[in-house]
């Protein structure tokens, strides 16, 4: 090979060196493009989801806004009814003051007082009567204040805005007092049976858990047309629980069961249903790693099975 075929060959590896340098180049180029691309794309998505949860969250609020509201007018009769008593009983407390007050400023102003004198002025005020109705009267007092208590308590804990809290429940006691918020709603065509087995506390968040079950009344009091039974059932497994809502209302087909879950799906009058309290209550119990089961037939009602697992604190 002379020295003019080597320059040759020299330079053809120079121009093939310099195209695979600037192939090079141009493939990094094109990767921290796409590089960058991806990155700005992640940012899009990881916006996108975080306002998602942040709708999902006032989804799940509104919703819960909206079942209070329902509840509301039922939840003042059931506090009316109590705070009336209330008010009866200290009213007639004040009357029972004012006789002792009268009494005792009688025997104040006098000085010699006989036994005879003594037995009219206690009949003269009634006094026999008034001491012995005044523990019973203070006692239905207090118990129409607790009930009040108790209720704006449980409307509380109901309406308080969840963070997903986790904490150790007891499912029961969660029953009751959804139960207690929905009890003038289902009162004069409902007739409420209960079968509790779910002593043990077990993790969960009190909270979402109690709008899935008011939820689950509400729509078994709806379907109820004129008079009916609501059986409510918590039962406790080695790896689950299960709590059930068996209505004998009107009941649904395969097909409209198939849509329950749906967003905006209802079946109810337009004004009476959002169409997402069951997709929002089917959503919670999946995040409790659960499901909810449904066996319905029309004319024969509907039962509605919640099912969740026995879950534990997961170790940060």
């Amino acid at each position: 090979m002379d020295e003019s075929d080597l320059i040759k060959q020299i330079n053809l590896l120079k121009r093939k060196l310099a195209r695979e340098q600037g192939g090079r180049e141009h493939a990094e180029q094109l990767l921290e493009s796409k590089a960058r691309e991806l990155y700005q794309l992640n940012q899009k998505l990881t916006d996108a989801l975080a306002s998602l949860k942040n709708h999902e969250v006032q989804l799940i609020q509104q919703e819960k806004l909206a079942s209070i509201g329902l509840l509301a007018a039922g939840v003042a009769h059931e506090i009316n009814t109590p705070a009336g008593y209330v008010v009866s009983n200290l009213n007639t407390l004040n009357n029972y003051i004012e006789s002792i007050e009268q009494c005792h400023q009688t025997l104040d102003n006098q000085e010699q007082f006989k036994r005879s004198q003594y037995h009219n002025l206690i009949e003269e005020h009634d006094l026999n009567f008034i001491l012995e109705d005044m523990p019973a009267l203070i006692s239905t007092t207090l118990k129409g204040m607790q009930k009040i208590t108790s209720i704006v308590g449980d409307l509380k804990a109901y309406s308080r805005e969840g963070s997903e809290e986790f904490d150790y429940v007891c499912v029961d006691e969660l029953l009751i007092e959804t139960l207690n918020l929905t009890a003038n709603q289902l009162k004069y065509h409902v007739v409420v049976e209960t079968d509790f087995n779910c002593p043990n506390d077990f993790y969960a968040d009190a909270t979402k858990l109690s709008q899935v079950f008011l939820n689950l009344i509400i729509n078994a009091g709806q379907a109820i047309k004129e008079k009916g039974r609501l059986i409510i059932r918590s039962k406790e497994f080695a790896q689950h629980i299960e709590i059930s809502f068996e209505d004998d209302g009107s009941g649904m087909d395969k097909a409209t069961a198939l849509k329950l879950f749906d967003p905006f799906f209802t079946t109810k009058p337009v004004g009476v249903g959002t169409g997402i309290g069951l997709y929002i209550c089917n959503d919670i119990v999946k995040k409790h790693q659960g499901e909810i089961k449904v066996h319905s037939e029309i004319g024969r009602g509907s039962t509605f099975i919640v099912v969740l697992p026995k879950c534990e604190p997961q170790e940060s």
